[in-house]
């Protein structure tokens, strides 16, 4: 449950919000702490402890209580956390509105100071929201890449249930199957990529972390349940396994050499990759390697082919025949033949096309 500042709860200060959170921590973390060893831990007075405690469960509805057998405090709902204090409903969605509303103005005015709000505002999203600052930084605007929209109230939605960790149900379109399923899932991050939005989530359907675009969930809902992340689950490891959104299978290592005249532009980008390596080879070219998952490869391939004629993939021999396969459909597809040549070359092309395998996505 998020905090709401109208009427009963006044403004908390940083500090003491601060030793809430520490209490909420030593709480989660199954230590079931009683007023002393708080008191300690936070080298405070047990008076303000147990002010921190009321104003915990009074304040911010924390299932808080006294487990008697073990002598310490837990919550009765085991996946409760404190909310951020940031932002609430309102704020959110007023956030994602403004998000939504400045992709709209483009060059007005009022577009290059909404931005640079925004980029003071995303400073105090709460960590499971991802977003770009650079972009909303941005003090000239620029055009984007085509994006699917999505409505502020559904990104208001997936970032509470991030924040509180609270299960949602949904309907949701998978565009490799064409086929609507519900779902159940935990979102564990709000990741921004492109322009687009995806809810990071553990699938009750699948029993693994899946990629969810915002854009194709329908119908969605909280849940009254509550959930702990994986273990094992760190935001960023998990986005450097993949590469422009489409991740899993076996890690291999990308090598690809661009030559003097494309290398010009490609030393000027940031990474492309969080763990990418860049060599300066001979010449001028430049040589980019990077890990990724193999079903990441389709990603790559396409990067590759944007710049063809000025790049080369050196390994792995997967991305070398996807590159390969690419290149002589295409070429199938502009010869001048006539028309029923062509018409026959195109039922061909998508019939391979259809039987690639899928990518692990939410699909």
């Amino acid at each position: 449950m998020t905090l709401r500042r109208e009427h009963k709860i006044e403004r908390v200060h940083t500090r003491a919000f601060n030793r809430l959170s520490l209490i909420d921590a030593e709480i989660r973390a199954g230590r079931c702490p009683n007023v002393r060893a708080l008191a300690n831990r936070l080298e405070r007075s047990e008076r303000t402890v147990k002010r921190d405690l009321r104003t915990l469960r009074d304040d911010f509805h924390a299932p808080l209580i006294f487990d008697r057998a073990r002598g310490g405090f837990r919550y009765r709902e085991p996946g409760w956390a404190l909310p951020p204090y940031s932002f609430d409903e309102g704020e959110l969605l007023a956030f994602f509105t403004a998000e939504y509303a400045l992709r709209a103005t483009g060059h007005a005015p009022e577009a290059i100071l909404l931005r640079a709000a925004l980029a003071k505002l995303a400073a105090y999203l709460p960590p499971e929201v991802n977003i770009n600052l650079a972009t909303l930084g941005e003090a000239l605007t620029f055009q984007q890449l085509p994006h699917v929209a999505v409505q502020p109230d559904t990104l208001q939605t997936l970032a509470r249930a991030a924040a509180e960790r609270r299960t949602i149900a949904f309907d949701y379109h998978s565009q490799h199957r064409n086929r609507e399923t519900h779902r159940e899932a935990d979102v564990l991050l709000l990741h921004n990529f492109g322009g687009d939005w995806y809810a990071i989530a553990f699938d009750h359907l699948h029993h693994e972390v899946r990629d969810f675009h915002a854009g194709r969930m329908k119908r969605l809902a909280l849940t009254d349940r509550y959930f702990d992340p994986p273990a094992n689950w760190r935001a960023d490891d998990y986005l450097r396994r993949g590469f422009y959104m489409m991740r899993g299978g076996r890690s291999t290592t990308v090598s690809i050499v661009f030559d003097a005249y494309q290398a010009r532009w490609m030393k000027e980008r940031i990474a492309f990759h969080p763990d990418e390596r860049r060599e300066d080879l001979p010449g001028g070219a430049l040589r980019l390697s990077f890990p990724v998952g193999r079903n990441g490869l389709d990603a790559v391939a396409r990067f590759c082919l944007a710049y063809a004629g000025n790049c080369r993939a050196e390994r792995p021999a997967a991305l070398r025949r996807l590159i390969h396969e690419r290149l002589t459909r295409a070429l199938a597809d502009h010869k001048d033949d006539s028309p029923a040549d062509h018409a026959r070359t195109r039922k061909h092309t998508y019939q391979k096309a259809t039987k690639r395998p899928s990518p692990k996505s939410a699909g």
